[in-house]
This record gives C-alpha cells, structure tokens and sequence, in this order.
C-alpha cells in the first residue's frame, strides 16, 4: 500500500517554505497521468492575513448581502402545512 492515500473531499496541507504556514487544500478531483502520475484538482483557501484588504473589504460586502438576502428568501418549510 502506497504511504499516502488521498480521496476526493480529503483536506490536505502543502508546505511551500519553511518559514511560511501551511496551505489548506482540499481534493476536487484526482486524475491518473499516462506516465503514471497522479494529477489533482483543488480548492485553495486562504487565510484572511494573506488577502489583500481590498478584497477583504468586497468579501465583506458580499457575505453582508449575502445573509441579508438569505434571511429573507422564503424556504419550503415556510410553506408547508398550508
């Protein structure tokens, strides 16, 4: 058995220099090359110290849209028994 085992969905960490944290990944897609390789597609995620404060600044503004809109959107629960 190989000595590591990686599954779509598994969150995994990747030291790019050890001076610097870890980064966070995790698995979308894993894919065998012809030449025997195994290829992945992954989702990044970022801390907020290592995004610059413009984008900071429109996520916020999103995720407040965001929860504004979906504490008012009715579910089919707010329907039911009717």
């Amino acid at each position: 058995m190989a000595a590591n085992m990686y599954r779509v969905g598994d969150y995994v960490y990747f030291e790019t220099s050890s001076s610097q944290p870890y980064l966070i990944r995790r698995i979308e897609e894993l894919n065998k090359t012809p030449n025997g390789n195994v290829e992945a597609k992954v989702v990044c995620f970022y801390r907020r110290r290592d995004i610059s404060s413009s984008l900071i600044q429109l996520a916020d503004k999103h995720q407040r849209y965001f929860l504004l809109f979906s504490c008012l959107r009715p579910t089919t629960e707010d329907f039911a028994g009717r």
